[in-house]
């Protein structure tokens, strides 16, 4: 058997606070690229005072100045540990249903590898102030990771980072039941006590 060539760990914290040194964190924007609640409120209090700006500068060249649903593009990180953050909108379409989130998670992938980036951190997509469903999304990530991760030529190493002990426990438990659904190309490693320790090697 080939030895695993990619990594997918399930961690639970801040996502914000994980050091990607070679990667990006996702987040899940609205259309207007305006940093509200969530996984985008902390970008906002811990990326610094010009994350905002940089959003409307990066929306200001997108066509009809909105970021369409499902889509993804890329920014400075400001002042958070990694290369670069990519924003998927969620919220203001007209529907958050499965054919979006998995949209989303696929160009989050396509452009991560595009810009040659080896880490890729996912949060619960949809999941929390856009209440779209845990399971869901779990099913829709776990089928989407398992067919496009060994496929890509960069990305190695992608971290699923559940908020809080709730998330984590329905992640981990949805792991420990789909484990074989995950080919053989890919190892998997759920963090019992927060961030893997592997995360910051």
């Amino acid at each position: 058997m080939d030895e695993p060539t990619h990594n997918l760990i399930i961690t639970q914290g801040d996502i914000t606070l994980l050091p990607l040194k070679d990667g990006a964190l996702v987040n899940p924007s609205n259309t207007g690229m305006i940093l509200g609640g969530g996984v985008s409120g902390a970008i906002a209090r811990r990326g610094g005072p010009y994350m905002q700006q940089t959003l409307h500068m990066k929306r200001s060249r997108l066509k009809n100045n909105r970021l369409e649903p499902g889509k993804a593009v890329d920014t400075e990180p400001g002042q958070l540990n990694c290369k670069r953050i990519i924003h998927v909108s969620i919220v203001g379409a007209k529907k958050i249903n499965d054919r979006l989130i998995s949209n989303a998670i696929l160009n989050a992938y396509d452009l991560a590898d595009e810009l040659e980036l080896s880490q890729l951190a996912f949060p619960a997509v949809g999941c929390g102030p856009a209440g779209f469903p845990l399971s869901r999304f779990l099913n829709i990530f776990w089928k989407i990771t398992g067919e496009e991760l060994p496929r890509l030529k960069n990305v190695t190493d992608v971290y699923l980072c559940m908020y809080d002990d709730d998330e984590f426990a329905a992640a981990g438990e949805f792991a420990d039941e789909n484990a074989e659904r995950m080919p053989d190309a890919i190892k998997l490693e759920i963090s019992e006590s927060g961030f893997s320790a592997g995360v910051f090697g």
